[in-house]
């Protein structure tokens, strides 16, 4: 049943490529991949795959994990490997359920803690970064676990990022004057359920599902469809289904994987 709904699965993704194709458009993908910094053979794993696919990479790195073995690593990544600023330690400080609800939702970019020490964070790391990767580091703030308080967010540009990556459709809300949004939209990692990969055909449903409506009009038709990976956490059949995801974009005339620099990330409101 699971082979036969992945066939089901691709045959729809590529359907759809298809209907772009037949429109005479590009459909726009990125990939990101978070929580780099420690030394780990799946890293490792990550960089070779970048690097013989040549397939752009987003990679968030956490400065406070940054060990100078994986600087010397990405300093020697193929030039389409992008460094991100995933926060600063991964660390919660949320001790609270938001107003409203009922569980505590992890942040470090949270409200539980003010403004300002969660910027001069944000501004060490990413002064920890460049020092160790130069021009190799993008104003690209990753909150950790994609949350953001407002005070925290309309802070960013002053500390000199451009663009903020989270998780979903960017779309609503009070834009932040030179703040842009680039986003994903399919996280294949079943974090409840000891983080098993929620299955090709689940992830393709969501990457189709985004593409149709870019092409329908009911998103953002330029935002780049977006899938987030987690080297630490894959299975061999996540790895599997990433390598296939990859073949399939470059084979088809209507996929397009840009640079990170290249994406469009205007800011939305």
């Amino acid at each position: 049943m699971t082979e036969l709904s992945d066939a089901l699965a691709w045959d729809a993704f590529v359907s759809e490529l298809d209907r772009w194709a037949a429109a005479g458009h590009t459909a726009t993908f990125w990939w990101r991949d978070d929580d780099a910094g420690r030394p780990d053979p799946a890293l490792d794993r990550l960089l070779r795959l970048a690097a013989t696919t040549a397939a752009p990479l987003a990679l968030a790195v956490v400065p406070a994990w940054l060990t100078p073995e994986v600087g010397a690593a990405l300093r020697d990544a193929p030039p389409a490997v992008a460094v991100l600023q995933h926060g600063w330690a991964h660390a919660n400080h949320e001790t609270a359920p938001p107003p409203g609800e009922r569980k505590v939702r992890p942040a470090e970019c949270g409200s539980a803690r003010p403004p300002a020490t969660v910027l001069a964070e944000l501004a060490a790391g990413g002064s920890r970064l460049r020092a160790s990767l130069g021009e190799r580091v993008l104003p690209v703030l990753v909150p950790p676990w994609n949350r953001i308080a407002p005070a925290v967010r309309a802070g960013l540009p002053a500390l000199g990022y451009r663009v903020l990556s989270v998780f979903g459709p960017r779309a609503g809300g009070p834009a932040v004057p030179g703040l842009g949004a680039l986003n994903c939209h399919a996280d294949p990692v079943l974090w409840r359920e000891g983080k098993a990969f929620t299955g090709a055909a689940a992830t393709l449903e969501r990457l189709r599902g985004h593409l149709a409506g870019r092409r329908e009009g009911r998103a953002d038709p330029d935002e780049p469809t977006g899938l987030l990976t987690h080297h630490r956490d894959m299975t061999p059949a996540f790895w599997e289904f990433l390598e296939e995801w990859l073949r399939r974009l470059r084979r088809h005339p209507a996929a397009a994987l840009p640079a990170i620099p290249l994406l469009d990330s205007r800011p939305v409101s």
